[in-house]
């Protein structure tokens, strides 16, 4: 099984979102803005979306999408036994990619709790019930095989 490393936005962490994952290392790139999409930066073992970090669209928040959880779902089901890394990263590695992190540890079964006991974090609850929720869908298992 892989391992998950959460960072902030760091140039490393941009150089990979440009030109692709390390070997044996896979990047789950979550961005602010629209204009980072996919067709900016198309690259190996990187899955690059963009949402904001917030509960609501109260004030026309950019929210975590049913698609963007699945997305995530299905890219850690496809690279789940060619990676030992998992890179998660947000903008401050506070709240979208702990919760992103944690919803697969827990989607994949494991125990989530070292991120959301970890000072460091905040984990977003819309974001972490969301990609939870993905990894529940009655037929991921089919993808795994």
């Amino acid at each position: 099984m892989f391992s998950i490393r959460i960072s902030p936005l760091t140039p490393e962490m941009l150089a990979y979102a440009e030109l692709g994952a390390p070997d044996r290392q896979a990047l789950i790139s979550i961005v602010d803005h629209e204009w980072d999409a996919l067709e900016r930066y198309p690259a190996r073992r990187v899955l690059r979306l963009c949402f904001d970090d917030a509960l609501d669209a109260s004030f026309y928040q950019n929210l975590i999408t049913t698609e963007q959880a699945e997305a995530i779902r299905d890219f850690v089901l496809l690279y789940k036994d060619e990676i030992d890394i998992l890179i998660v990263h947000c903008t401050g590695g506070v709240s979208r990619s702990p919760a992103v992190a944690a919803g697969i540890v827990a989607g994949l079964g494991g125990d989530d709790s070292c991120i959301w006991n970890c000072a460091r974090y905040r984990p977003n609850p819309r974001v972490y019930e969301w990609v939870r929720a993905a990894f529940e869908q009655d037929d991921w298992t089919k993808a795994a095989r």
